[in-house]
């Protein structure tokens, strides 16, 4: 009997056997994974694919795609542009007619509810000056119908006594204290800005108290800050806008003696400017008195150099507004006086300056002293009689 041979007995495999169908289910992220692995390869295959093939095309189609776009853009930009301004053109709105200038809330400067004050000094003294002798010791005799003598108030002068002219500038535009320097012991010479209102009737007031009139002209003062009023002299004006203004002064009113300055410590010291306006006042037959609001006025050299009637302010008594002050400058006027035999002082109708007058006018003759006019003052300087 035949023996069956022997089987070997099979090895176990080591190779893993193969999953069965039925698998856990996978994770999101693993088939995000594999999804992103499949798109990867198409588009390495499609690169692959397109690139030795049309990189010549792709090329020249990426260039005909920068040209266009610039082109295009600029010229759709020009187009946006130049209809954006025809549109501001067509309706930009046109410009307004200028309103017609309201009328002013004050019919004059004298409504003002509080009335500027004209002080060139600004609160501080201001040296007094002295005399000089005059440069004709012989007399001269004024032509019989001048201005200046025609309006002089009448008037008879001891020249054995010192004589003193108190000189109100500013009349005119504070109406009340106007009125209350006319009030004061006469004769006063009272001096009025061209620009006050009721001129000619306040002028008319002042004559008939027997006080001496003058022009009282705006001129250009050093500091901007001040104003010396409309149509003062300045030194930017040519000369016939000077002349001009000086001649729309001198007719403000009438019966003056003598015109003096504003102000005007940078216009009085321009030469070619005092020339042409004391030229016209010279014409008129008017005297000349410089407030000398500057060391440096030629005021006085040009009067003397057109042989027209001048005097010359000594003492400002009211820089200071005090009562206080305004009677130690009254002091100095009488030692001036006593010195050289006249004595011009110039004062404002201040508060402080009218109730110092009210109170030193009365006694002055009682003192040795002539109060008396500016024409005075004109004839006792030396040169006219």
């Amino acid at each position: 009997m035949v023996q069956a041979p022997k089987r070997t007995p099979r090895r176990k495999s080591t190779r893993p056997r193969k999953a069965s169908r039925t698998r856990a289910p996978a994770t999101i992220g693993a088939r995000l994974d594999g999804v992103l692995a499949w798109t990867g390869a198409r588009w390495r295959d499609a690169v692959a694919v397109v690139t030795p093939r049309h990189t010549t095309m792709a090329l020249a189609a990426l260039g005909v795609l920068l040209v266009a776009g610039v082109g295009g853009g600029y010229w759709l930009a020009q187009l946006f542009v130049s209809k954006e301004t025809a549109t501001r053109s067509a309706s930009r709105p046109v410009p307004p007619k200028p309103p017609a200038p309201r009328p002013p809330k004050y019919a004059s400067i004298d409504e003002l509810p509080d009335l500027p004050r004209y002080d060139e000094a600004e609160g501080k003294h201001r040296p007094a000056w002295e005399e000089r002798p005059p440069a004709v010791a012989v007399a001269l005799r004024p032509a019989p119908d001048a201005a200046w003598v025609r309006n002089a108030i009448p008037f008879r002068d001891d020249r054995n006594r010192p004589l003193i002219v108190i000189v109100i500038d500013d009349m005119g535009i504070d109406r009340p204290n106007s009125r209350r320097v006319l009030d004061l012991p006469a004769p006063l010479t009272v001096s009025f800005l061209p620009y006050a209102r009721d001129l000619q009737e306040q002028a008319r007031a002042a004559r008939s108290r027997g006080h001496e009139l003058m022009l009282h002209l705006p001129m250009e003062p050093t500091s901007r800050a001040l104003d010396p009023g409309p149509n003062a002299l300045l030194t930017t004006l040519e000369d016939d806008a000077i002349r001009r203004r000086t001649v729309a002064a001198l007719d403000s009113f009438g019966g003056y003696v003598a015109v003096n300055n504003h102000m005007g410590s940078r216009f009085t010291t321009w030469r070619p400017g005092v020339e042409t306006a004391l030229k016209q006042i010279h014409t008129r037959g008017i005297a000349w008195l410089d407030s000398r609001t500057h060391a440096q006025s030629v005021g006085s050299m040009v009067a003397e150099e057109l042989e027209m009637p001048f005097v010359d302010r000594h003492v400002f008594l009211d820089d200071v507004d005090q009562i206080d002050a305004v009677r130690r400058q009254l002091a100095e006027t009488e030692r001036l006086a006593r010195r050289q035999g006249i004595a011009v002082a110039i004062g404002h109708p201040h508060d402080a300056t009218i109730r110092a007058l009210a109170e030193w006018l009365p006694h002055l003759h009682a003192r040795g002293f002539v109060q008396g006019p500016v024409s005075a003052a004109l004839k006792r300087r030396g040169r006219w009689q």
